[in-house]
């Protein structure tokens, strides 16, 4: 299949903000062979909640790369030397790789996965006009998102970060009830991450794919790259996804401190 002007577009924004966030070349992302540098907090990364780790491991195309502070990446080059990375997520080498953090007292916090908008919408146009018609849909932007800060039922649209800020969001609702909600944070000036919560009652209503294209066709139209993220255990949210346009496209493992109670038991 030929990729489309869009499709390069987001693959070459994608690749210069890897290369960015782990402080790497562009022959080092596209190797393939596991990679390992030195992690610097560059101008222009992603952005997150806690942004000192020691380490941190991006998987793509059957390879990683090992991003971190000098004392851990010879640790990592010895440990991983024979590994495949397409095979990272197995719990072996995560028990091997939380091991090694544990001994710089630090754990490993997370593993999500990641999709790119590569694929096929898998609503159609007319199923997109009839929810449309059926549903009201309303639009929040800037100082408008406030209003749900501390709202419990929007935690995944919206995460409230400084260094991430939520810029974006659109509802819909039934008799001015909010049905569900998808909110974009701006975690990098080229890279928007979407996240949505759709009400119990509601699921299995195709909600959950309708706003995720509604905000991801804008976030396009606005120069930026939406992408989404989730865990393997999530089905539901995969399936959100792929029924969005969305495709897996890689996979990140992030290092935190221990707790200060946790660092002195061990």
């Amino acid at each position: 299949m030929n990729m489309t002007e869009e499709q390069k577009r987001i693959k070459e924004l994608f690749a210069q903000q890897m290369q960015t966030d782990y402080c790497c070349s562009g022959w080092q992302l596209n190797s393939t062979e596991n990679e390992y540098t030195i992690r610097e907090l560059k101008g222009g990364r992603r952005r997150f909640k806690k942004d000192d780790a020691i380490l941190k491991v991006l998987c793509m195309n059957g390879k990683c790369i090992f991003s971190g502070r000098e004392e851990i990446l010879e640790e990592c080059r010895t440990t991983f030397k024979d590994l495949n990375g397409a095979w990272m997520s197995q719990y072996k080498y995560l028990y091997w790789l939380d091991d090694l953090l544990l001994e710089h007292k630090y754990f490993l916090e997370d593993l999500h996965h990641y999709y790119l908008p590569l694929g096929k919408e898998l609503l159609s146009e007319e199923e997109m006009n009839a929810l449309s018609g059926e549903y009201e849909v309303q639009w929040y932007e800037g100082e408008e998102i406030e209003r749900f800060r501390d709202d419990e039922r929007f935690i995944h649209a919206y995460s409230f970060l400084p260094n991430a800020p939520d810029v974006l969001g659109v509802a819909v609702l039934k008799n001015g009830e909010i049905l569900g909600m998808a909110g974009a944070s701006a975690d990098s000036d080229v890279m928007w991450q979407i996240g949505i919560d759709v009400m119990s009652e509601s699921k299995g209503m195709n909600l959950g794919p309708f706003i995720t294209i509604l905000l991801k066709r804008e976030i396009l139209k606005r120069g930026k790259v939406p992408y989404y993220g989730t865990v393997e255990s999530h089905i539901q949210s995969q399936k959100v996804a792929v029924k969005a346009g969305f495709l897996p496209y890689w996979a990140e493992l992030n290092s935190a401190p221990l707790p200060e109670d946790t660092e002195d038991s061990i």
